[in-house]
């Protein structure tokens, strides 16, 4: 079995006991950012992807593994707005590219929540930039000049949920005891957050120990519950309004 793993610092608690083999498996690993763990799901390059939630509405071949994700329940710290004016003098919001789910939250925002028409690009200077992942935790610790907006928090502000960036999704039908192996996995990276971060921080200098300790602790959480679904399924009907995304389907589980 193929499974492409998101190579952000928030996705790893996931993974970690699999790739590690610390839960035995025989699974193969392709490590590549967001867009590219989708587009390899998508063309049946990778089995598994713990990938954006938006890839979901791509085929009608997917489900969903069930109990397991990435989320926030309030402010995340890596999907970030950085702004040279205030929201309401925003005319032109430059995108990021690798991940499809942040760029339609991007849009429900300005749509439902600031109620603004802006310009959307990918190069050049804008009043607005989205910066997702590793890079905004970095963005964050320089301290960038301009406004901050957290843009997990602004979701909840709006629906009082919780957002939910990405998911395991799979393009085939997977056994009980490997869709177990995953939920292992995630149960064991919650509680080994410290040592997931102790290993991280051997090779990275993105943010220090106790940051790393914080952010996987209090600004993401891997259950995906009742109210997390409830979620997916209202971002869906947001983002096809808003032309984000071409339909809003059902969600099927493994």
């Amino acid at each position: 079995m193929k499974v492409a793993l998101v190579e952000f610092l928030n996705a790893i608690p996931l993974y970690y006991a699999l790739k590690k083999k610390i839960i035995n498996n025989d699974m193969n690993f392709i490590s590549a950012p967001p867009s590219i763990c989708a587009n390899l799901l998508r063309n049946s390059e990778v089995n598994m992807g713990n990938v954006p939630i938006v890839e979901y509405t791509k085929s009608n071949r997917y489900k969903l593994l069930p109990e397991a994700c990435i989320s926030s329940n309030g402010r995340v710290k890596s999907v970030i707005f950085i702004l040279k004016k205030p929201i309401k003098y925003v005319k032109k919001v430059k995108l990021d590219a690798n991940s499809n789910t942040s760029v339609a939250l991007t849009k429900v925002l300005f749509k439902f929540k600031y109620g603004i028409n802006v310009d959307y690009v990918y190069e050049g200077d804008a009043d607005c930039e989205l910066s997702i992942g590793d890079k905004a935790l970095k963005k964050l610790s320089e301290k960038p000049y301009g406004e901050i907006v957290d843009l997990a928090a602004e979701w909840y502000e709006m629906t009082s949920l919780p957002f939910v960036f990405a998911t395991w999704i799979t393009n085939r039908n997977i056994s009980k005891n490997t869709i177990d192996l995953f939920i292992d996995a995630k149960n064991w990276g919650k509680t080994h957050i410290s040592e997931i971060c102790r290993d991280f921080c051997k090779s990275s200098s993105l943010i220090s120990l106790e940051e790393c300790k914080d952010y996987l602790k209090n600004n993401i959480s891997y259950d995906l519950n009742a109210e997390k679904i409830e979620s997916i399924k209202l971002f869906f009907d947001y983002a096809e309004k808003c032309g984000a995304i071409k339909n809003s389907p059902n969600l099927h589980f493994l």
